[in-house]
């Protein structure tokens, strides 16, 4: 192979120099690469799988939070709707004692009224038995002086309107 210009030692040494060259980039280059490649797709995996875990109890969470708040709103419109009815009960009772005040108001003015009338027609019968008596004493006295009759009773008259 001389004649083809190929030097067997040369071309010896040289395949020898890419084999070894080839062993070393593999054990040193290319065989760190792949386990920092492996070991950068297993963290990315796990940082997904982690991801997928958080979204899942996050999902969690909210469903909780709006089961909570429900409930929370359901209590919210009981408390309320017990306050509605607290609220018409002691209305109720206020009206129902208020109607108690004015009919015992009412009855107390009745009774006055009914003392007062009577205190007055009791006034008024008195006065009246006075003036009576009165006319009546003048009347006879007036009959033993035989006339002023009349005269007696426009006086008695004239009198009973002077007191009223």
């Amino acid at each position: 192979m001389d004649k083809l210009g190929i030097n067997w030692g040369l071309l010896i040494g040289q395949l020898f120099n890419v084999i070894f060259l080839v062993w070393l980039l593999g054990q040193f280059l290319y065989k760190p690469v792949l386990n920092m490649l492996s070991e950068r797709t297993r963290r990315v995996q796990d940082s997904l799988a982690e991801a997928d875990q958080v979204k899942q109890q996050l999902a969690n969470a909210k469903k909780d939070y709006e089961a909570e708040l429900a409930k929370a709103r359901q209590e919210a419109a009981g408390i309320v709707a017990q306050a509605h009815e607290r609220a018409k009960v002691q209305e109720a009772e206020i009206i129902a004692q208020a109607r108690r005040d004015a009919d015992r108001i009412r009855e107390e003015a009745r009774a006055n009224a009914s003392q007062e009338r009577d205190t007055l027609l009791s006034d008024a019968k008195g006065k009246i038995a006075e003036l009576v008596t009165l006319t009546a004493s003048r009347v006879i006295g007036a009959e033993l002086q035989a006339k002023g009759h009349d005269k007696l009773i426009a006086e008695s008259l004239s009198a009973l309107d002077r007191r009223n």
